[in-house]
């Protein structure tokens, strides 16, 4: 009778442990250079708070943005940098296509369709300031 009480005891005890648990691998970003080179520069979860501040870093570089009155065709042919956070938000994942335009970052959401012309925005991150980020320690 005691053995049990005690398994139960414990048992109790490692999935309260288990609870506690968190999954740092939900939040990952992907940073490759190129657009379809593959060629992964950096790969971040968040595992620690570090590494989540510097993973919202890169979001804010997307999310503080604004639309470019410019045809897409201005955009660069070879485009610097692919971004992917995962996950996003509840619509999925943030999956961005970013060209280092002089002091400027330039990006667009590639869509489903290619045949429709994307929208192109500028972030008010200056290049230095993600290539500070890009280069972190």
């Amino acid at each position: 009778m005691k053995k049990r009480i005690l398994l139960a005891v414990l048992c109790s005890l490692f999935l309260l442990f288990l609870s506690g648990c968190s999954n740092p691998n939900s939040l990952q970003m992907d940073l490759s250079r190129g657009y379809g080179d593959n060629l992964k520069l950096l790969h971040l979860n968040a595992s620690s708070q570090k590494k989540g501040e510097r993973i919202a870093a890169f979001s804010a570089v997307v999310q503080e943005a604004e639309p470019l009155d410019k045809p897409f065709s201005m955009f660069a042919y070879y485009p610097d940098y692919l971004l992917e956070i995962t996950p996003w938000d509840e619509t999925g994942p943030l999956t961005v296509i970013i060209d280092v335009n002089g002091d400027f970052i330039d990006f667009y959401y590639p869509g489903p369709n290619p045949t429709e012309s994307p929208t192109l925005y500028r972030s008010k991150t200056t290049a230095e300031e993600f290539f500070l980020l890009v280069n972190q320690p």
